[in-house]
């Protein structure tokens, strides 16, 4: 009930500065549908499939207000509130409201921009624009990854260059705050993008410390690379792709998602999306992830396809299949309703997600 008072005091001011202004906006999205996964592990050790309501597998629902006030002379004072909720519950994340985003900065026209709070990750940003499959929740690059490469970070300062000849950049830094240790809970990463006509083509550099400062995680404290390239032929789009995380050999612990403590995971794809029409577009995507000390391998396939039903509210149906090595346990859903280790997995999901 906080949560919601809050929110619902934060959209009024929001729109009475709208009105006033002109300078704050209320948006947000919600997604919701039906998903189906076969051979999910169940504590028993037996393989079992799962018919579930499907909120976020296509992507996640979120609220928002952002802002943006002339101050004069190309600099502009900014800000953004953003927030993740479950369509099937209601529900946002324990303890946070604003998830995604909560920053304030300022903005200039020839230097960039400068955000103070927490942002979403470069490593986010740069995932969906490789990623064939728009990096969905439920299947895409973050399969092999476990979704290292998603969310927000924390007390971070970001900048944001402009773009000076179709190339740009973006770096940001995280102070972890842990007392006599600067390395606690560090993040910092450097992202860069170029485009060129029809090619555009992305890198980034990420490194997350644990609480001493350490690499010891695979998954969540690690340093991970992505480059990738796109090119736009007419109504095809051509997406490939390769992501590395590496964890420090002597500190890396074992974990649900890393069991033999490995040290280094690595990925590839390849994928393209297809506009047939205004309203409907195809995409399709092969993903190839290879994890030392008997991690294993897998290989992962999937389809998938929009319709417009107007500017705002689109259908979505997504199909996927990941084939394990008999030592991995890939899921076909990132994060979520894991096989047993050498089984294959299935799934799909379809809904409509709605933008406001």
């Amino acid at each position: 009930m906080k949560k919601l008072a809050l929110f619902v005091a934060l959209a009024t001011i929001g729109i009475c500065n709208a009105n006033a202004q002109s300078s704050v906006t209320l948006y947000g999205r919600i997604a919701a549908g039906f998903d189906y996964v076969t051979n999910v592990a169940t504590p028993d050790g037996q393989s079992k499939n799962n018919f579930r309501f499907g909120s976020n597998q296509y992507g996640y629902s979120w609220f928002g207000l952002k802002g943006d006030e002339d101050l004069g002379g190309g600099l502009h004072a900014v800000f953004k509130l953003e927030s993740l909720f479950t369509s099937g519950t209601g529900e946002t994340p324990p303890d946070l409201i604003f998830t995604r985003d909560a920053y304030v900065g300022l903005s200039y026209d020839k230097l960039g921009s400068l955000w103070l709070g927490r942002a979403m990750s470069l490593t986010d940003e740069t995932g969906w624009y490789i990623d064939p499959l728009g990096e969905q929740v439920g299947t895409g690059i973050a399969n092999f990854a476990y979704g290292r490469a998603w969310g927000p970070r924390p007390n971070v300062v970001t900048y944001n260059s402009p773009k000076w000849a179709g190339f740009s950049f973006r770096v940001q830094n995280g102070l972890g705050g842990e007392a006599g240790n600067f390395r606690g809970g560090r993040q910092f990463s450097v992202s860069a993008q170029y485009t060129l006509a029809g090619f555009a083509a992305y890198g980034v550099y990420e490194e997350i410390r644990d609480a001493n400062g350490k690499f010891s995680d695979l998954y969540s404290a690690s340093r991970e690379y992505m480059i990738g390239g796109t090119y736009t032929l007419g109504p095809v789009k051509f997406f490939t792709g390769y992501q590395q995380l590496v964890s420090s050999g002597q500190d890396t612990v074992a974990t649900t998602f890393n069991p033999f403590a490995a040290t280094r995971s690595q990925q590839e794809w390849l994928g393209a999306s297809w506009q047939a029409t205004p309203a409907l577009a195809f995409q399709a995507g092969w993903y190839h992830g290879n994890v030392n000390h008997g991690g294993g391998t897998g290989n992962l396939g999937a389809l998938g396809t929009t319709y417009n039903l107007s500017a705002r509210t689109f259908l979505y149906l997504t199909v996927g299949a990941m084939f394990n090595g008999k030592q991995s346990s890939f899921p076909v859903e990132t994060t979520d309703s894991l096989p047993l280790p050498g089984h294959n997995q299935q799934g799909g999901y379809v809904g409509v997600m709605h933008f406001f």
